[in-house]
């Protein structure tokens, strides 16, 4: 067998199929590889649809091991390779390992998820056709892999969009693994339009410990979606963390609550769909309590803002009709606006507004002539005029903290205007 240290004198563009094969070997049902004393062997884990409740793919995981059976890490190995070639010969290598045990028990289906090091990521379309030729050899449509790039860890714009083009070009299809990890950014997304973003396991880490962080998810989903890609969430690993990814409308989920990673893929499992049905119906329940929790804490506020409509409808000064709702607890500001969304005139402040007592927000108090056509919550209420809408918590230009504002759109003569109220708001 011909060595590695041999092999990494060669040229990246000759290190072939033919050349890699040998270091190949099979145990039983199973292939691993053999770099230096190293042996190098594949598990799977299940990326699960949650729409369809079942793995639509399955993240191949390099699981490398001493010949006495000591695990490593997938790191230190490639910490092993001593330059380019041999780094691109190992990441050839695991490649093979994990397409020809992969073959051996999948369907003919479901995607097949392959890491690509960073190094072959940028330089693999200079360094010869060896994965299309991998993929014709053993004869596995490109449509059915995924190759999963590490964004973060290439600085240069042109090659990581080359790479991504090569790879889409065989028919692949393309993730941006570890998303918000590092120095991630949208930009990228919208540039390279990969088919799948994989948000890092820190996001959902810091929305199981932060409401703040949970309650921008969705909006961070959304965005992923209107950028034209589908939404992973990975590394899920509590009952707590997938129903936020589940509220979050994320595609998929992958993590250790689902199915840890093995050797051997997993058959279907109905349990697992049964798992999934109860997380859609707890989330469904929590929605319901938390609207029902939510209407309660507006109660007071709802009514009191039907007093200030009904005045202001009835003829009454807006400074007067507003005041019973000023004077609750938690309320900042009244003010009136025309049919365009700007305001007509000043804020109408309640005593408790952070914003009298705080002078670092004095620049934004005087809104008056301000225009707040482009607000959902100016919106919905000229869409339904008579109907009062409720906005979701969002962070106020005005003061600089959490509000919920209610608004409503009332005939004043032969004008329509918006009347809104804005509330402090905590969770």
């Amino acid at each position: 067998m011909t060595s590695p240290a041999i092999l990494s004198s060669l040229p990246p563009a000759r290190l072939t199929l033919d050349r890699i094969e040998p270091f190949i070997q099979l145990h039983g049902s199973r292939i691993s590889g053999r770099f230096r004393d190293i042996q190098l062997n594949s598990a799977f884990q299940p990326i699960f649809s949650l729409a369809h409740r079942r793995a639509v793919g399955f993240e191949a995981l390099l699981r490398p091991q001493t010949n006495d059976g000591t695990q490593l890490s997938p790191l230190a190995v490639f910490d092993m390779a001593q330059d380019e070639a041999e780094s691109i010969f190992l990441d050839r290598l695991c490649r093979i390992v994990h397409i020809l045990n992969f073959l051996t028990q999948a369907d003919d289906i479901n995607w097949l998820f392959l890491n690509i090091s960073p190094l072959v990521t940028v330089f693999g379309k200079r360094h010869g056709s060896f994965f299309g030729d991998l993929l014709d050899r053993y004869q596995i449509p490109p449509h059915r892999v995924v190759i999963e790039i590490l964004e973060g860890k290439i600085q240069d714009e042109g090659l990581l969009a080359e790479a991504v083009m090569y790879f889409k070009e065989l028919g692949c299809l393309v993730a941006i693994d570890d998303f918000g990890a590092g120095h991630s950014n949208f930009d990228r997304i919208w540039r390279i339009q990969p088919h799948i973003v994989k948000l890092d396991r820190s996001i959902i880490t810091q929305a199981a410990l932060n409401r703040s962080v949970r309650r921008v998810i969705p909006n961070l989903v959304n965005l992923i979606h209107e950028a034209g890609s589908l939404a992973l969430m990975e590394g899920v690993e509590t009952e707590e963390e997938a129903l936020i990814a589940i509220d979050s409308d994320a595609d998929f989920v992958q993590g250790y609550y689902f199915a840890k990673p093995a050797r051997t893929l997993p058959s279907d499992n109905p349990s697992r769909n049964f798992i999934i049905d109860e997380l859609c119906n707890k989330s469904t329940f929590a929605s319901k309590a938390e609207s029902g929790a939510h209407k309660d804490k507006l109660h007071t506020y709802l009514e009191a803002f039907k007093v200030f409509h009904q005045q202001f409808k009835n003829g009454v000064e807006t400074s007067v009709a507003c005041q019973g709702f000023l004077g609750l607890s938690g309320t900042e500001r009244c003010y009136l606006l025309d049919k365009d969304g700007r305001q007509l005139g000043s804020n109408f402040s309640s005593l408790f507004s952070p914003t009298l007592s705080d002078p670092r927000f004095k620049p934004l108090a005087d809104s008056s002539d301000a225009l707040w056509a482009r607000r959902h919550y100016f919106r919905r209420a000229i869409t339904q005029p008579g109907d009062i809408q409720v906005s979701r918590p969002y962070l106020s230009i005005a003061g600089g903290n959490m509000c919920v504002t209610l608004s409503v759109a009332v005939h004043s003569g032969k004008e329509l205007n918006v009347l809104c109220g804005d509330l402090m708001w905590n969770d």
